[in-house]
């Protein structure tokens, strides 16, 4: 009893001096984002880079199943006879799940407590009227029919990147080179982003990728639509660079993919955008809204249905289990709103384009 008593103690004192540490952005912007953060992660992320497949994919399978095989194990009616061995066991885990809370926090967790990125990038943010959101609203429209031109389509109509999709991937990169001129926070070279092996299975889960701070890695689901692709690939890379909060990510990812040469980034950035913005118009003034969607050019309205059925397609118990453990660590790590969290772009944009 007294070594689990330990370390719970343990566990309790590593978060409560996290947790006194992240009271300080400006501390933690300083110490952390800018100095400790980029001198131990990109050399990580470069090294685990060497490999093609995602090493992040492979230990959470080996864990996963590591967990299976210990749970069947300690339920076993030999091993609930043995009470020390028990004890033993629960030790164990409180000290692996310590470890865990500390390497998350290390390597990428305390940016959820860094500056904002309005702060550090100079956006003036405020409470969104109206007028600026439909405005904002009018120019993505317009930036979205524009380029839907020079995008390529399948033989239904329906935006598509080349016979091999997963080589956007390795072309996600040049979008954040035009950035860090602006934003110096966003420099530096981290390995490539890596397509998930499961991709059609983890479609189930509501997942487009993941960011994994042990690896360094940028998670990408290949086999969401292909739209989505560049931008969600672009999204990850912003957690990467330190960019935690979700709708700070979000903007990041629309400003490298619209600034990557690629007219498949530049089309991707803007759907991924105006999708927030016109549920943002909908829930404002659904008779602006739906001026907005009989002024969208048929092609983007194909992409539009295209990722809307990918969703339903893909809906279900996983998803929505998912959804609710998303939730939960956004607003353990400081994220209130949780899932709606994403939404709150719409506020940044507004800031970045139209103020």
């Amino acid at each position: 009893m007294r070594r689990i008593l330990g370390a719970l103690l343990s566990l309790a004192l590593l978060i409560f001096v996290t947790r006194l540490f992240s009271r300080s952005p400006d501390l933690v912007e300083r110490v952390y984002s800018d100095w400790l953060y980029k001198v131990i992660l990109p050399p990580i992320s470069r090294l685990t880079g060497i490999f093609p497949f995602s090493l992040a994919e492979v230990l959470i399978i080996l864990l996963l199943v590591w967990l299976g095989i210990g749970i069947v194990r300690r339920l076993s009616p030999k091993s609930l006879e043995k009470t020390e061995h028990s004890k033993h066991g629960w030790v164990s885990f409180i000290v692996l799940t310590a470890l865990i809370y500390l390497g998350f926090q290390a390597l990428w967790g305390l940016n959820y407590h860094r500056q904002t990125f309005a702060d550090t990038g100079g956006l003036d943010v405020r409470v969104t009227t109206n007028e600026e959101v439909e405005k904002l609203a009018d120019i993505l429209v317009y930036d979205a029919n524009r380029l839907r031109v020079a995008v390529d389509e399948d033989d239904e109509g329906i935006m598509q990147l080349g016979s091999n999709p997963r080589k956007i991937l390795g072309q996600a990169a040049a979008g954040y080179a035009e950035l860090t001129e602006d934003y110096p926070g966003l420099s530096g070279k981290y390995g490539s982003p890596k397509p998930l092996l499961l991709s059609r299975l983890i479609s189930y889960s509501g997942i487009y990728g993941f960011y994994f701070p042990f690896t360094g890695e940028a998670n990408i689901n290949v086999d969401i639509p292909q739209v989505m692709l560049p931008v969600s690939t672009c999204h990850e890379m912003a957690h990467q660079r330190g960019v935690a909060r979700e709708e700070e990510a979000n903007l990041v990812a629309y400003l490298s993919a619209i600034n990557n040469p690629l007219p498949e980034f530049k089309y991707s950035a803007t759907i991924f955008a105006l999708s927030y913005v016109l549920n943002d118009v909908a829930a404002r003034d659904e008779k602006k809204f739906e001026t907005l969607k009989d002024s969208l050019d048929p092609g983007v309205i194909r992409d539009f249905k295209e990722i809307r059925n990918f969703s339903e397609r893909h809906k279900g118990p996983w998803s929505r289990a998912f959804s609710r453990i998303n939730d939960a660590y956004l607003k353990a790590n400081s994220q209130s709103k949780g899932v709606q969290s994403y939404s709150g772009v719409v506020d940044l944009l507004v800031a970045l384009i139209v103020r």
